[in-house]
């Protein structure tokens, strides 16, 4: 019995002795574990980043509190302190920085494979979202990739009813495999950009369909509007556990805040056929998102272009017929007195039975060519004949325009429109039929006093105007230009830019 006790009590410290050499050989020196870093940054910063060719580059994330933390970029070093909060940054300056590949190293985290060159910001809701792979031209893109000079990160779609620290998401680059990453508006611009300036374009792409331009802002930008406030309030306290995402904030502190500071180059965005409903609004609430945004990336002129609603539905006979489309594209043009804005317009690109039009090029490029203009200073066109003033002369009015780019002139009306051209659809097409077929332009419509409207008998382009009159209104008051939900429209400048829709009212002689 004492045998077998003495043998137990040799083997039990023969596997203590052996764990203790385990443990020895398997531990960290005291030194050394200090030196591993807690450090931890958003997701954007991760293999395959772009990062802004700017003088201001912020690289940005947490720590321990009162953690050193050193960040190392192209023979670049800057070090800083986690504060109280675990929050750190640094600023790079990448003002004269070459494209790379770099590592980009915080700590001793190693980030591979980092260029520097334009970065936008990519939001909105499901036409932004709107996949490359189900556009228009996906083939070609893949037939012929742009490269790994053109990228795009993915926010991961998420909501939260405060804001975030963090965001997820993952880099892709435009190869043959890859590609079908990307958004379909934002490739073709991005594309285009990378084509025009030769240099790396980054594509942020933060979008989610059936969303209300509130769930993008926080709520002091909803309450520049007093009727947008109220409508959000009721939409916040309803039980809505499967669309959180529609609810107020709740994007903006998941998909975007968490997003900034990161360095970008401009803001594209395509949204607004949600707030349709409630288009009064849209005006106000589209500049109080673009001074958000300008605030929270730390850049008061940051450049921001957005996408006029493209032609959708039915089109209608009827110049009275109402159009809450209509109304918000005059929203959208409203905020054009933001400084450092733009707007492509879409009349001429949507399919009337497909909200989601496929063509995602039209719109991307005319985005890029506004960036090209007054961002990259290209002497190219970027917009469409913009109404400045009407004036009246017997019966007829006369139109005055900007944007003429070479000057005004009359597309040729087609023969059919788009109804839906994807392929599960049995009508792709189908006839036009014009409202004013004895004269050179569609599109216009005048009333008198009465206030009912009558599609032009004659609407002509003489020199830069537009003289438009119908037999129907001996004195005319008010003019209307592509009002319609699907108006048919051929009023283009020689750049081939389609005229911006527009009404006005009480217009006197002269």
């Amino acid at each position: 019995m004492k045998k077998h006790i003495l043998t137990m009590l040799l083997t039990a410290l023969f596997f203590s002795g052996c764990t203790t050499l385990i443990e020895q050989k398997n531990a960290v020196p005291a030194d050394a574990a200090k030196s591993l870093s807690k450090v931890k940054l958003p997701g954007i910063f991760s293999d395959h980043a772009v990062l802004a060719k700017k003088a201001k580059v912020p690289v940005f994330g947490k720590a321990d509190p009162g953690e050193k933390v050193v960040v190392s970029f192209n023979g670049q070093t800057k070090e800083t302190v986690a504060g109280k909060d675990g929050k750190w940054r640094v600023n790079l300056d990448l003002a004269n920085s070459p494209e790379g590949p770099f590592e980009l190293k915080i700590n001793n985290i190693v980030i591979k494979d980092v260029i520097v060159g334009e970065v936008w910001l990519c939001s909105g809701q499901s036409n932004m979202a709107y996949g490359l792979l189900a556009s228009k031209g996906y083939k070609e893109a893949v037939a012929n990739p742009a490269g790994s000079r053109l990228r795009c990160f993915k926010v991961k779609r998420s909501s939260s009813k405060v804001p975030l620290d963090e965001v997820e998401g993952k880099w892709y680059y435009a190869g043959k495999t890859s590609t079908k990453a990307f958004q379909g508006v934002s490739y073709f611009f991005g594309r285009k950009l990378l084509e025009e300036i030769n240099t790396p374009v980054g594509l942020i792409q933060a979008a989610w369909g059936g969303t209300d331009i509130t769930a993008w802002i926080d709520w002091d930008a909803i309450a520049v509007n007093k009727s947008a406030l109220e409508r959000s309030r009721k939409k916040d306290a309803a039980n809505l556990p499967k669309r959180e995402k529609v609810k107020p904030t709740r994007l903006y502190n998941a998909m975007i805040f968490p997003v900034a500071p990161y360095a970008v180059n401009g803001t594209i965005w395509y949204q607004g056929e949600r707030n349709a409903r409630n288009a009064h609004e849209y005006a106000d609430l589209t500049r109080a998102m673009v001074g958000l945004w300008r605030k929270i990336f730390e850049y008061p002129e940051m450049p921001f272009y957005w996408c006029s609603l493209a032609a959708y539905n039915d089109k209608d006979a009827d110049p009275n017929a109402p159009s809450n489309w209509a109304l918000l594209r005059e929203q959208q043009t409203l905020a054009l007195d933001v400084p450092f804005t733009g707007q492509a317009i879409l009349t001429d690109a949507g399919e009337s039975r497909n909200i989601h039009p496929r063509d995602k090029k039209t719109p991307g490029e005319r985005l890029a060519a506004i960036a090209l203009a007054n961002v990259y200073g290209k002497k190219v066109p970027f917009a469409g004949p913009q109404m400045t003033k009407v004036v009246r002369k017997g019966n007829k009015l006369i139109v005055s325009f900007k944007n003429l780019e070479g000057g005004l002139v009359a597309a040729p009306v087609p023969a059919e429109f788009d109804v839906d051209s994807r392929d599960k659809a049995k009508v792709k097409k189908a006839k036009i039929v014009r409202n004013s077929p004895d004269t050179q332009l569609e599109g216009f419509a005048v009333s008198g006093k009465d206030g009912k409207f009558y599609w032009a008998d004659s609407a002509v382009i003489e020199g830069d105007t537009v003289v438009v009159s119908s037999k129907k209104v001996a004195e005319p008051v008010a003019i209307r230009f592509a009002w319609a939900q699907n108006p048919t429209a051929n009023l283009y400048n020689k750049a081939g830019f389609p005229a911006v829709p527009f009404r006005t009212k009480d217009i006197k002689g002269e």
